[in-house]
């Protein structure tokens, strides 16, 4: 494998029935006391991937440090588990081998996931990625968004510095993603709204390495 500074960002498309079978996991999300757990509901979880089979590794709680997330940093956070049906199934795999060729990640390599549902409401923007344009403090990271439903904005951007606009902004959908060298590269996420009063969201998973 090159070293992180080798590889930059790649943009790719989880297959439809993939999509279809992570979809509905997210209705299962739960709320949590953090600051962000009114309008992020998560689950999280790591694993080994290598040679195409997945290994859960004990439970542990997420952290960063102010430096990386002014927002929250300095938290042990500790979210529930992402559901067995989900990890075990193939369309949760394909994400991690997408994730693992196009980053080069070798095997046995770490890997975390946030599962997360971003709220939106009508008439107030939700702020998807309140820690501002920031960096996740590993070598990869990968935005798988499955869904998104009764929103705009939400966009993902990649900055090539934190106090730079974006060079890439896009709205992902239905399975689309980036994998971007978290090492090089900042990123961020436009606030969202809802555009009716129905349930309204965005439905992602990030994964890091």
């Amino acid at each position: 494998m090159g070293a992180a500074t080798d590889f930059l960002l790649q943009l790719g498309q989880l297959s439809t029935g993939s999509v279809k079978a992570l979809t509905g996991s997210f209705a299962n999300l739960p709320r949590s006391s953090y600051l962000d757990g009114d309008f992020r509901l998560r689950r999280y979880s790591h694993f080994n991937y290598a040679a195409e089979t997945l290994t859960v590794l004990p439970a542990k709680a997420f952290s960063q440090g102010q430096d990386l997330n002014k927002f929250q940093g300095d938290v042990a956070r500790v979210y529930p588990a992402i559901e067995a049906d989900i990890f075990n199934s193939q369309a949760f795999s394909e994400m991690f081998s997408k994730f693992k060729q196009m980053a080069a990640i070798e095997d046995e390599t770490p890997i975390e996931v946030h599962q997360m549902r971003i709220l939106g409401k009508p008439g107030v923007a939700t702020e998807a990625a309140p820690e501002g344009v920031h960096q996740d403090g590993f070598d990869y990271l990968a935005v798988f968004v499955i869904d998104r439903q009764n929103i705009s904005g939400g966009e993902i951007c990649v900055h090539p510095n934190q106090d730079q606009a974006p060079i890439f902004k896009h709205a992902f959908d239905n399975g689309e993603f980036v994998v971007l060298n978290d090492k090089r590269f900042w990123h961020s996420a436009a606030a969202l709204q809802a555009v009716n009063d129905e349930l309204a969201y965005m439905d992602v998973f990030v994964l890091t390495a």
